[in-house]
């Protein structure tokens, strides 16, 4: 069964993502899986929120958070598809407030764009946050 459904995205366990997410934190990851690179995923994220800056190659600032792209490094595509495949997937897209203002519901708000963006391009993408059960 598939972590993530188009209407509907089902809660992952943020832990399994070992030292990436701890305690108390606004951060979080959108694990990505699709047929792209670095570039086009960055490029959508400017595409979709105009306010985007770009920092580097990987990152841009978006909403009070800044956005960075990293190649998986566990990513395979045979075991995408399995248990906890979402592990496995090729793009860690992280979020990382940079703004005292920003608050769980904001980040909640963020993650969902971002799925969606991501959804747009053909992706298959995975909230992993503490807050993972409201995206």
């Amino acid at each position: 069964m598939s972590r993530y459904s188009s209407t509907r995205h089902r809660p992952v366990h943020a832990a399994r993502l070992k030292g990436m997410l701890v305690g108390e934190t606004l951060q979080f990851l959108v694990m990505v899986d699709g047929n792209m690179d670095r570039a086009a995923l960055l490029a959508a994220i400017q595409r979709t929120f105009p306010d985007a800056v770009r920092r580097k190659e990987n990152s841009c600032d978006l909403r009070g958070n800044w956005i960075e792209i990293w190649a998986n490094e566990s990513a395979d595509a045979t075991l995408a598809g399995g248990p906890d495949g979402y592990l496995y997937y090729q793009w860690r897209v992280e979020a990382n407030p940079t703004d005292d203002s920003v608050d769980e519901d904001h980040q909640v708000e963020l993650a969902r764009a971002l799925v969606r963006c991501f959804e747009e391009l053909g992706a298959r993408p995975v909230v992993a946050a503490n807050f993972e059960g409201r995206v």
